[in-house]
């Protein structure tokens, strides 16, 4: 009988088989107990040891940030705060605006006038310009500084007023009017249907509310102004152009663009130091605001707005803030903010 018949091969090719399937399992498993047991390897000046005492829990790696060519953005997981939600409004404002022109002006007048005035619990400053431009010296890569003025005054007059007590300090910023961001991020801008970019009637470029970049954007100046001392950021106009110029193909209406932006910023906001005001009289935008900023010298306006915006502010006197040059008392149900100097001089 030869040794090496069909049948003996085949029998010796599955007892081979079967060692080898052992072999790999008692490999696996001591590569699995290997693993398992490096977690708890101790090492220190007496050399490596076990210790089966450790309480071990999950890590999750860092992610990579994101960068940006022209700007430099905080984003709000960055700059994640542990204070309380501050979104509730805290009171009915009363007080004044200081606007670009007025600073530019005379500075010394706009210190003059805040020192005599008592009767006021806010105040309201234009931080940035509708054509792209900072007042204040921001930190954000590529933001261009206005040159209208001394920012370095502006920076003093800002860290005077956060110090002073029982006033909230707004900061007013053109939430979506922004040549400057626009021309280094065309695709984030609104464009006509020729690929040219749309312009409003001061020849300015609008950021598309939609883009998360956008929202990026308007997130770290609304944290850096927190860090700054500002208690609200007011993000003005903010709303989506009416214009059939204007070549929209995305995937949501121009509204529910809006409605994005309004949601994403006020969940970045969420429990940071800073409150989330909007330019509207939209109650579907109104909803995310802590206040809701509405500028005309019409009081007869005023019932109809409340009722507008009955769901979304159940607080008028509060929630509701006029910024208007009119003394109509009928202003003062609701906040009111007047021009602090007389800009027509």
């Amino acid at each position: 009988m030869r040794i090496f018949s069909y049948r003996n091969k085949r029998l010796l090719k599955r007892t081979l088989l079967t060692i080898l399937l052992v072999l790999l399992g008692i490999a696996a498993l001591v590569v699995c107990r290997f693993i398992y047991v490096g977690r708890f390897v101790i090492y220190d000046s007496s050399g490596a040891h076990l210790d089966y005492e450790q309480h071990l829990s999950a890590a999750r790696a860092p992610e990579a940030a994101a960068s940006d060519e022209d700007f430099s953005f905080d984003t709000v997981l960055d700059a994640a705060s542990d204070e309380e939600d501050t979104s509730s409004q805290t009171g009915k404002l009363t007080g004044y605006y200081i606007t670009t022109t007025m600073m530019a002006k005379d500075m010394d007048a706009v210190r003059a006038a805040l020192s005599q005035m008592d009767d006021y619990n806010a105040v309201m400053i234009d931080v940035k310009s509708v054509y792209g431009s900072f007042y204040y010296s921001t930190a954000i890569t590529g933001a261009a500084k206005a040159t209208v003025m001394d920012i370095k005054q502006v920076d003093s007059l800002i860290a005077e007023l956060a110090q002073q007590k029982g006033v909230t300090l707004i900061a007013r910023v053109p939430a979506f009017s922004d040549p400057e961001y626009s021309l280094k991020h065309q695709s984030q801008a609104l464009p006509l249907y020729n690929g040219a970019l749309w312009t409003d009637e001061n020849n300015c470029y609008w950021m598309n509310p939609y883009s998360n970049d956008v929202q990026g954007y308007l997130t770290s100046i609304a944290l850096e102004l927190a860090n700054l001392g500002f208690d609200e950021v007011l993000f003005d106009d903010f709303y989506f152009p009416d214009s059939d110029r204007i070549s929209w193909t995305g995937s949501v209406t121009k509204q529910e663009a809006v409605l994005d932006a309004a949601d994403n910023l006020s969940a970045n906001l969420l429990n940071q130091s800073i409150r989330l005001d909007l330019g509207t009289s939209d109650p579907e935008v109104a909803a995310y605001a802590s206040r809701v900023f509405i500028e005309t010298n019409n009081a007869s306006q005023i019932d109809s707005d409340k009722e507008l915006l009955a769901d979304a502010i159940p607080d008028p006197a509060a929630g509701i803030v006029y910024i208007t040059d009119s003394r109509d008392t009928r202003f003062d149900a609701c906040g009111a903010m007047r021009p602090l100097l007389d800009e027509t001089e």
